[in-house]
Parts: C-alpha cells; structure tokens; sequence
C-alpha cells in the first residue's frame, strides 16, 4: 500500500514537471521560430561574408560535432550520446547527399517544399524513432546498438541514403503518395510526436544535472526548429528559407562542438582538483611513511637507550653481589659506581617520562601551572646552575637580558624544562671551551629567550623537520651523543601551550640558534604571594633536574 501511494505521487511529480517544461518550451521555441523568421525576412543574410559560404561551414562544423560526439561516447562510455550521435550523423548525412543530388541532379529540393507531391521525409521519420530510443532507452534496439557501436552507425548511414534517395525519387516522378492535405497532417503528427519526445527528454535528462546534456539537448532542440522553419509560405523568397535553414543547421551542429569545449574545461578543473587530491594523499603517504620510518627508528633508540643503563647497573650490580662478603672491597666498588648507578637510573627516569608526557601531550591531559612569574631569575639561576656542573667540562655558559626584572605568566617547571633540555643539546654539541649564550629580551607583546651555541650545528635538511617527534640527526647506535628523538618535540609542545613560538633561526653562522617567544602577559587576578620564584628553596630540585636532564651526557 506504501509502495502504490509513493508510486503515485512519484507519477503525479513527473507528470506536473512535464507540464511545466512542456509549456516554457513551448514559450521559447516559438519566440525562436518568430525571432527567425522575422530575421529571415527583414534581414540580407545572404550578403552576409560569414554566410556565403554556408554549406562550407556546415561541412566542417559538422564533420566535427560528429567526431566529438562520437569521442565522447567512447572516452565516457555514455550511451545517451551514442544515441545522440546516431541522430547528428543521420541529419549530417542527410545534408551531404542533398546538396550532392541537387548539384548532380540539379534539382531544388526547397523548390519542392511546399507542393502536393513533397515527399514526407523519411530522414525526419528515423530521427524521430532515434529520438523515441533516446528517450524509452530499456529496450532490446539499444542494448543491441550499444553492443554493436560500428554496426550501428554503420546502418543509420545507409538507412538515411536510402531515405534521401526516396524522397528525391517520389520529387522526381512527381509521385504522389497521399493528397496533399493528408502530407501536411502526416507532417505536423510527425513534428507534434517529435516535439513530445524532446520535452520528455529534456525532463528525463535534466534531473541528471549534467551540463553537457543540457547543451545536447539545445542542439537537438536548434535541429528540430530547423525542421519547423521549413515552410516557404513564411518567407518573401525561397532563397532565404534556405539560409536560414543552413544558418540555424550550422548552430545545431555548434552546439556540440561547445559540449566538448565545456567538457574539456570541466574535466581539466576535475583533473586538476583529482592531481591536487592524489598530491595531497601522496604526500600524507609520504608523511605516514616518514612517520613510521621514525618511529621504527625511535623504539630501536628507546630498547638502546634502556639496554644500556640496565646493562651498566646489572652488570655493576652482580659485581658489588660477587664482593658482598669483604666488607672494605664492597664498600671500595660501591663508593666508585654509585654516581655510575644514579646516572643510568636518571637517564631511564628521564627516558620514562619525557614518553609519559609525550603520551598526555597526545591525550590532552599535560597540566600547566600558569602563575606570575619572574622570568629573569627563573632562567638565569637554572642557567648558572648549569654552568656550575661538572658535566659541562669548561663550556662558557654566559646569561644576557635587556631587563633585569620582568614578571610574566608561565608555568615556571615548564620553562625550566625547555631551558634544561636547549642547553643539554647546546653542551652535548658543542665541543669543551665552546660558547653557549642565554639571551632574555623583552619586548611590547613577546619576551625573546635565545639559546646560542658554536657547536657542529644543524644540517639544512633538518632544520625544517627538528621539532618533529622522533627525528634524529644522527640515527646510529654509535653516534658520540645519546638521545631519544623527543626531546625537541616536548619543548615545541610545551612553548605552544603558553601561546608561544619556538623556532630554530636560519644561519649559516656556525652552531645552532633556538629562539623563544612567549606572550608578555600576567594573571590580572594573581595573588603576590603566589607570583614569587625563590631558587633558595628548590636548589635541591633543581640540581636533581639538571642531573637527569644531563644523564646521557
């Protein structure tokens, strides 16, 4: 019951858009029809240059619609304009043999247009049942013609010859097949069915959306007015009847020409946004690829960067075990790799937790501490903490600023994580008796942090891809320094979740220039008490910090 009622409505649907485009068409094609006679008659187009060679023209637009509907068909696979071809090779046949009769035969087939003895128009009749096919295409004609394209064309070449051949014999002996009332009615049935058939085409095709249809149709609709304008009763002269029919021929047999044109335009735009869309799959490919090329690469350097402290303690371990039982020479082994066992342990604590944090940044669960903080002794205490420790082995460790007091909001175990983790890069690459500038500059809106060094630098190549999250320089297990290939990755995330920037300066200066801006703001509701930093109190913490961060140095 469901399926009758929306099998009705969808009839009553197709029913009322055939009355709507019935009746614009309607509209249109008799303003043309009055348009071109009007044109016709008041106009010399005779005279006209482009027209004098009229039948020229033809033959060339003509020949080539034809190629480019057929071209179509066969890049598409559309059987609609195969169909279609069907019918411009008939009309386009039908033109070549008239004028080539009537030059050799030297008769006026206009002559003869509106006399009792006309013949009724066998080309016109085939077209018609082309137009019912294109139309009423579930049929087993189509499906044969699509299976048999060649054979196809072939038959309607030689069913519109013999149609012209019939026409110009019934001319000829002057044949009267009806009376000459009865041709005219058989005439305007023949244009009424094709007339019908052009609406239901337009109104089938025209859901589809396509513009090359809508152009296609036009053209049909330009051959069918050509057909109509055939009556010499309109006309001050049969000369020109007969430019106009060439005229309004010629543009039918443009229109096709255009839908290639169009369709050259649209599919180059598509081929140009399909190029754009492989390119960008291409490179995403490209990026996972990297990605996992990196990634394979960074588990490799996290089971080393494990190993190896955990064979340094194991095997430390089993040799304090093997001395357990002399007190003095327990105590002698012990005293001398205890600072080797914390090292290794900070170096795998340092490892775990920059992963941990890797992990939240991934999640959205990384906390920030956001409080007014006074930045200038922040950075400059953790940097000289740094230029205190053994491990720096004589590097010159010097802090600049502009400013000797500047207050911002931050997350201060944070920028001391950044800082920690530049200058452990700065020392690792940088060679003993090297420098190693701090820099803090304020300005309006941003405070600049600049880590300087002259050491071996950054190649080219990787300056772009270095805040990427497992990217290594050197990626062999016997490289002169250790390092996961997140380090850089954590400070990138870390600076842009206090609506910052951090970038590595281009220069072809030796060693490696970081910058960092931070907004230069402060927490309008911020109590006193909360914004103070006092290093005296955390200089325990600190140290434990830089030991970790220097653990694989």
């Amino acid at each position: 019951m469901k399926k009758t009622k929306e099998s009705i409505k969808e009839k009553k649907s197709i029913n009322k858009h055939f009355i709507i485009i019935f009746l614009l068409h309607t509209i249109i094609l008799g303003l043309l029809y009055e348009i071109s006679v009007v044109a016709a008659n008041n106009l010399n187009l005779s005279n006209s240059i482009i027209l004098r060679d009229i039948n020229g023209i033809i033959y060339v637009v003509g020949a080539i619609s034809i190629f480019c509907s057929v071209l179509y068909y066969y890049i598409h696979k559309d059987e609609y304009f195969y169909i279609f071809s069907l019918n411009y090779i008939s009309i386009y046949v039908e033109f070549l043999m008239t004028n080539h009769l009537s030059f050799i035969e030297n008769i006026n087939f206009f002559a003869g247009v509106n006399l009792n003895f006309a013949s009724i128009g066998f080309g016109s009749i085939i077209r018609t049942i082309l137009m019912y096919l294109m139309v009423y295409d579930k049929n087993k004609i189509n499906r044969y013609l699509y299976k048999h394209t060649l054979l196809g064309i072939l038959f309607i070449i030689i069913i519109t010859i013999g149609g012209v051949k019939l026409d110009l014999f019934i001319f000829k002996e002057h044949i009267q097949i009806v009376r000459g009332e009865s041709i005219h009615i058989i005439k305007n049935l023949i244009n009424l069915l094709t007339y019908l058939l052009l609406v239901e085409m337009c109104r089938k095709y025209f859901r589809k959306k396509n513009f090359n249809y809508f152009v296609t149709f036009i053209s049909i609709d330009i051959m069918f007015l050509s057909r109509i304008l055939l009556n010499a009763d309109l006309y001050k002269n049969l000369d020109r009847m007969y430019i106009l029919n060439r005229v309004v021929l010629s543009l039918g047999f443009l229109g096709i020409i255009l839908t290639l044109f169009f369709e050259i335009i649209i599919q180059f735009k598509e081929n140009e946004e399909l190029n754009s869309e492989v390119v960008i799959q291409k490179n995403a490919v490209d990026k996972l690829k990297a990605e996992e090329e990196m990634r394979t690469q960074f588990f490799a350097n996290i089971s080393h960067e494990l190993k190896t402290p955990l064979n340094i303690i194991m095997c430390t371990t089993k040799l304090l075990k093997a001395c357990s039982s002399d007190k003095d020479e327990f105590l002698k082994y012990y005293n001398k790799y205890e600072n080797t066992i914390t090292q290794n342990s900070s170096r795998m604590l340092r490892l775990i937790d920059n992963i941990i944090d890797i992990t939240k940044f991934d999640v959205g669960c990384f906390k920030m501490n956001f409080k007014n903080c006074e930045i200038v002794s922040l950075i400059e205490d953790i940097t000289l903490s740094i230029a205190q420790y053994e491990k720096t082995n004589g590097r010159n460790i010097i802090f600049d600023t502009n400013c000797e007091v500047i207050e911002i909001c931050c997350d201060a175990d944070s920028i001391e994580r950044v800082i920690l983790n530049l200058l452990s890069n700065a020392v690792k690459f940088t060679k003993e008796n090297g420098n190693i500038l701090v820099k803090l500059e304020k300005q309006t809106d941003y405070i600049i942090i600049t880590v300087k060094d002259d050491g071996i630098g950054i190649p080219k190549e990787f300056r772009k891809s270095v805040f990427e999250r497992f990217v290594q320089v050197d990626k062999s297990f016997r490289r002169n320094v250790e390092g996961s290939g997140i380090g850089l990755s954590l400070v990138k995330s870390i600076v842009d979740l206090h609506d910052g920037e951090i970038y590595l300066k281009d220069s072809d200066e030796i060693g490696a220039e970081f910058v960092i801006k931070l907004p230069n703001i402060l927490l309008e509701d911020e109590e006193s008490q909360n914004s103070s930093y006092q290093i005296e109190d955390r200089s325990a913490e600190i140290k434990n910090k830089i030991l970790k961060e220097f653990s694989d140095i």
